[in-house]
This record gives C-alpha cells, sequence and structure tokens, in this order.
C-alpha cells in the first residue's frame, strides 16, 4: 500500500502531542522536519500552528517565563491554575464632624437654636455660649477635677455620664439660675430691700423653689431644639463635594455599605434632605459606648477626650465593621450573583482626625484615608492634632496633650491623605489596586 506524504506528515504531528493535567497541552521536541511553525500571541504566549493541510483543531501553548501568572485568558478546564481574589469594597465608613461639613458653623448655629428655645419658653437673655460654659462646669464636677463632689449635681446622678446627658444637665442648670434670680429679685422686692440683704433661709427656699419649677419636659424641648438645628445646620454646611463624591463612590462599588462613626451627637438618619439617602448605619461613640457602659455597669462614661492609646478606640470600629459584614452578606442575599469567583472584602476608612480616625481604625484593619481639605474647607477639628483648643471644644489641656501624643502614634496608619472629597473615588481605586499588586 502506498502511503502518501501528507498521511506520514499526520501521523508525526500526533506524537508531538501530549495532555497535560492543567488543561494545557505542552510541545514536545520540535524539529524542523514536523514543518510546525510559530508565533508569539500578543498575551505573550506563544502558539504554535500545525500545517494548514492537516486541518489540525489543537493548539500548543507554551508560557514565557511571567504569562502564566498574568494571562486572565487561561483555559476554563484548567484545575491547577489559582485564581486570584477578585478585590472589592465591602465598606466604607465616614466620620462626620470636619469629615463631611465643617463643626464650628454648625454648632454656633445650633447654640443660638439653643438660646431661642430658652426664650420661647421665657428664658430670656440666655446667651449661645451659656451653655458651652455650663457643660464645662458640669463636667469638671463630674469628673471631679473642680475638687468637688460630683455628686453634688443634683438633677445629673445616671451611672453613666455622656455628653447629651451632660448638655442637658447645662440646660437644667441655665433654667434653674434663671428663675433662682427672678424668684430673689421679687422676694426682695416684697421685702423693700436689696437681693444681697435676703438671709439664707430665704436664698435656700428660693433655690429649693427653682429646683422644682423646672420640669424634664421642657429641658427635652429645649434639648430637641439644639439637636434637630445641628443637624439642619449640617446639611446647610456639607461641603459642596460631600454628596456626589458619595454618589461617585456607589456608582463605582456597587451594593458597597456606607456607615458612619462619629464621636458626637451627628447622626447622618437625621439628616433627612441629603445624607440619609446615601448611608445604611452608624455608630455613635456616645450612644453606644453609654449603652455598653450600663450594660457593664461602668461608673462613668469614658469621652473619647479621655482615651490614652490607639486601642481604646478600637471598640467602635470593630462595632461598625461587624454591622458591615452583616448588612452587606443580607445585600448579597439579595441580590445573589451567580459568579462563584471568590470575593475580598475590604474596608475604607475617611476621617479627619489623625489619632481617633486613622489611628483607631488601623487597630481593626482598615484602609485609612486622612482627610486634610484645603484651607477654604474651614476645618477646625484638626487643631487638636496640634495641641490647640478650637474655640468651640470642651477639653481640657491635659486632654488636648493626650490628644497630641496619640497622633503622634499614628502617623504611620495613614494609607491616603486628601486635600478634596472628590479625589476620594480615585484614591478608594488605587488602595484596592496597592491590595491586588500586593498579592500578585
Amino acid at each position: 500500500m502506498r502511503v502518501s506524504p501528507a498521511s506520514v506528515a499526520f501521523v508525526a504531528s500526533l506524537s508531538l502531542i501530549s495532555p497535560f493535567t492543567s488543561g494545557f497541552v505542552f510541545q514536545q521536541q520540535v524539529t524542523s522536519s514536523s514543518r510546525v511553525t510559530s508565533t508569539t500571541q500578543p498575551n505573550g504566549l506563544l502558539q504554535l500552528h500545525q500545517p494548514h493541510s492537516l486541518n489540525s483543531k489543537h493548539t500548543l501553548l507554551q508560557s514565557t517565563t511571567t504569562a502564566a501568572a498574568a494571562d486572565d485568558t487561561t483555559t476554563p478546564s484548567s484545575s491547577s491554575t489559582t485564581k486570584k481574589k477578585k478585590k472589592k469594597l465591602g465598606l466604607i465608613t465616614f466620620d462626620l464632624d470636619d469629615t463631611l461639613y465643617p463643626i464650628a458653623p454648625v454648632l454656633d448655629e445650633a447654640n443660638a437654636a439653643f438660646s431661642t428655645a430658652m426664650g420661647n419658653f421665657g428664658y430670656v437673655d440666655i446667651q449661645p455660649s451659656d451653655i458651652v460654659e455650663a457643660g464645662k462646669m458640669i463636667r469638671a464636677q463630674v469628673s471631679g477635677e473642680d475638687g468637688g463632689d460630683a455628686g453634688g449635681i443634683d438633677p445629673l446622678k445616671p451611672t453613666t455620664v455622656n455628653h447629651k446627658e451632660i448638655r442637658m444637665a447645662a440646660i437644667r442648670k441655665e433654667m434653674e439660675e434663671f428663675i433662682l434670680k427672678t424668684k430673689l429679685k421679687q422676694t426682695a422686692l416684697d421685702w423693700a430691700t436689696d437681693v444681697d440683704d435676703l438671709t439664707a433661709p430665704v436664698r435656700k427656699s428660693a433655690e429649693k423653689w427653682a429646683r422644682t419649677t423646672v420640669h424634664s419636659s421642657v429641658v427635652q424641648a429645649v434639648y430637641n431644639a439644639w439637636e434637630m438645628e445641628r443637624h439642619h445646620a449640617a446639611e446647610r454646611h456639607l461641603f459642596p463635594d460631600a454628596i456626589s463624591t458619595i454618589k461617585q463612590i456607589q456608582s463605582d462599588h456597587p451594593n458597597v455599605i456606607i456607615g458612619a462613626v462619629t464621636d458626637g451627637s451627628a447622626n447622618p438618619m437625621l439628616m433627612v434632605f441629603s445624607l440619609m439617602p446615601l448611608f445604611d448605619f452608624t455608630v455613635s461613640w456616645e450612644d453606644d459606648m453609654g449603652e455598653i457602659a450600663r450594660v457593664q455597669q461602668m461608673e462613668q462614661f469614658q469621652e473619647l477626650s479621655e482615651v490614652s492609646a490607639l486601642s481604646d478606640v478600637s471598640w467602635i470600629y470593630r462595632l461598625a465593621v461587624e454591622k458591615g459584614k452583616e448588612m452587606s452578606q443580607l445585600t448579597n442575599a439579595m441580590h445573589k450573583s451567580d459568579d462563584d469567583e471568590e470575593i475580598e472584602w475590604c474596608w475604607v476608612h475617611v476621617g479627619d482626625d489623625l489619632a481617633y480616625d486613622c489611628g483607631g481604625s488601623k487597630t481593626i484593619g482598615a484602609k485609612t484615608v486622612l482627610v486634610e481639605l484645603a484651607p477654604e474647607y474651614g476645618q477646625t477639628a484638626r487643631m487638636r492634632v496640634e495641641g490647640k483648643r478650637p474655640p468651640w471644644a470642651t477639653e481640657t489641656m491635659e486632654q488636648l496633650e493626650g490628644h497630641k501624643k496619640m497622633s503622634e502614634n499614628a502617623k504611620d496608619k495613614v494609607d491616603a491623605r486628601i486635600s478634596h472629597l472628590s479625589q476620594l473615588p480615585e484614591v478608594i481605586a488605587e488602595l484596592l489596586g496597592e491590595d491586588e499588586g500586593a498579592a500578585e
């Protein structure tokens, strides 16, 4: 039987091919008589071609030194190729004060509303700054810094003392002082004498009258007016690019969970005209620490300004991550994807405070973004990093010095810095890209 040259070439070509367990096929020793040609593909793989006359369906692939790790077009049947984890922004948390809006004008306008509300209830001529000074004095008494007995503050007897309770005690104090002065003047007129000449028993009776006259519902109403105006003022003073930046992050990272971590009274869920539709949850140092202190029967609420180490701040970020992961899992369950690719869940925290935001969140594994905005944004809280007290702050100089030391220890905890909020989406992309680069 006569064998054609084409048949000989076909049989010879079959002997050059052997299967490989990964799904690739490797080239055996190829001689010039095999009539196999080669071209280098754009993806770095060397593709070997059989003679066209054989109409072969096999493709011989030989990886170059780096192509196997870099090529994403590997044959799906491969069983030995390790998939890279896909980075996904699962959670981003924001500080609020001086991160999304300037805190100084917000507090000024809230305190002005406090003064107006007091006047509406008949407590006239009380200045906005009075509530601040009263709060400072009460805080000093509660902590014992004034050398007195904290138990002497009659209206303030909770087992934990947070900012809200101190502020409400300050409101009550201002009301009682107003009533006391009014009652002493009336009594002096009745006795046709000067206030300074009134006897001690008369004064004690007037003080008791003032304490019993102030009703808790009125105190609560004045506080509510202050808190409401604080949130309305925050909405009015939102940085120009705050809303657009958050919306861009939502667009870039579908199903991302957005949370707020705050040490004050701010809550985006109460900013119904701006932030509420964009945020999923809030954790508050004031509210959540107060609850923890109550459950654990702690003697006194620990203010953020009283902590002395970055690890002391970690609990609030741990709580935020727990909430974020829970909500992320629920979101994934409601929007289940057919993609079975392994995902690495990532978290970014954004804030203006070197110690509390970057240092604190880094202890729980966040990628940190420090918000050091341009001067026109009007940030004032970061003055504390330099040991200076902003006009609206109530910390003692000792607390400010402790804050400064914590900030020094947190300088190496910053992953990125931004001078405008609009830079944040790009920075997030770079942070996730760094993670991928490290994995490779």
